[in-house]
């Protein structure tokens, strides 16, 4: 199978990525989802009339031309607390001690603030002018009955979380969370828990794939460490794929006699897409897919694992819950050091970059090669070196993809 170029494999995963279900989850499980559905309001917004500020609901006309040298002096006729309803109409003459939030009373039409009264003996003089209507927001100011508050495709925020509790939305429409299998492979490869004898690693990546998984979105199954054998492999494929939306495999897809995942994918049934990308790290990376089902044979490499998990996992996962956009935002940066490769694969630096101003400068992080995980604990993002470059000189432009969360 030939080798292919980076936006190929990228076109080709997502051609291959379907939608998954729609759920509806309690509102507080709903942060962070993606709406399946418009939302549209049960009330109006604000409900009735009601103040804006603490103070005296009275007529404008009572109050055109008061100022503290003549002020207009009214009789109070009750206080309306915020949460209780108005029992008396104001008439020409008359006030009602109000605060922020309650309804205003039938006949009144301004609310004058607090600080521009005084009151003694039941009456309120008004010392200044307020605007008729001010201090007021309408019924249905905000919103009305049945009017769209949100709509489907949006990210629920904590904005989104005080709509919905707003209209009543306690059970919200969502896409459901794709799940992620995680599986790591070798036979050298230890748990986090166990000190790594001679010849043995710990295993990082399963770790660093379930997180990345979790930041986009989905929920994950940890399948373990699988030996260096056909029938091991081929035994927890057959389980990621059954009970999994996407299956992701750390190791054994190079060209080594135990790199043996291509080949146990095929044996489950998967109709294998790509196997090689023109990139760097991340070459051996495989992809894919028995019927609505995903496998991403990642090299194991732990810089490798991280990049393929970025720039192919992250994308599919957001796309099966409609969101948008599917990719982490790209922006033009000033590299701020000389950097040499050898040419022949698009490379993918983890690099160091912050805002100026208007402007974006980065620098690389010093790794060593794509086994390099500490490296990675620099870096906020990836700077792009198509791969025909052999030097790129301090200044230049370059494209840096912004690692979103990092």
């Amino acid at each position: 199978m030939d080798m292919i170029e980076m936006d190929d494999a990228i076109r080709i995963v997502l051609e291959n990525t379907s939608t998954v279900e729609v759920t509806s989850v309690d509102l507080m499980e709903s942060l962070g989802r993606t709406l399946a559905q418009d939302i549209r309001s049960d009330i109006n917004m604000p409900p009735f009339d009601k103040a804006t500020m603490d103070g005296y609901a009275v007529v404008g006309q009572d109050i055109a031309r008061a100022s503290q040298a003549d002020p207009a002096v009214l009789e109070v006729v009750e206080e309306i607390p915020a949460g209780t309803v108005p029992q008396k109409a104001i008439a020409l003459g008359q006030a009602s001690r109000i605060m922020t939030g309650a309804p205003v009373p039938e006949g009144a039409d301004t609310v004058v603030m607090v600080e521009d009264t005084v009151t003694e003996n039941g009456r309120v003089k008004v010392l200044d002018v307020t605007e008729t209507g001010g201090n007021i927001a309408s019924l249905g100011e905000d919103v009305r009955v049945d009017q769209t508050v949100l709509t489907a495709g949006t990210m629920i925020r904590p904005p989104e979380i005080g709509i919905l509790a707003a209209v009543g939305a306690v059970r919200v429409p969502v896409y459901r969370q794709p799940v992620v299998g995680v599986v790591a492979t070798g036979s050298e490869v230890v748990e986090p828990a166990n000190k790594p004898e001679p010849g043995q690693i710990r295993n990082s990546n399963g770790s660093s794939m379930t997180s990345q998984a979790l930041q986009a979105g989905a929920a994950t199954r940890y399948l373990g460490i699988v030996e260096d054998s056909e029938e091991a492999l081929k035994q927890v494929i057959s389980e990621g794929l059954d009970t999994c939306d996407i299956l992701t495999l750390s190791g054994g897809v190079s060209a080594g006699i135990y790199d043996l995942v291509q080949g146990a994918m095929v044996d489950c049934g998967v109709e294998v897409l790509f196997d090689r990308i023109r990139m760097k790290p991340g070459k051996p990376l495989t992809f894919g897919v028995r019927g609505q089902k995903l496998i991403f044979g990642l090299p194991g490499n732990p810089v490798s694992s991280v990049v393929g998990m970025e720039l192919l996992v992250r994308p599919a996962l957001r796309k099966m819950q409609q969101m948008s956009p599917l990719h982490h935002p790209t922006v033009k940066a000033t590299l701020e050091a000389d950097f040499r490769q050898t040419p022949g694969r698009k490379q993918f630096v983890p690099c160091k970059s912050e805002k100026q101003g208007a402007s974006w400068k980065t620098h690389w992080v010093g790794h060593h090669g794509s086994a390099d995980l500490f490296s990675l604990a620099r870096a906020n993002g990836l700077f792009v070196v198509d791969a025909e470059v052999e030097f790129v000189e301090a200044g230049s432009e370059v494209d840096v993809i912004l690692l979103e969360g990092w």
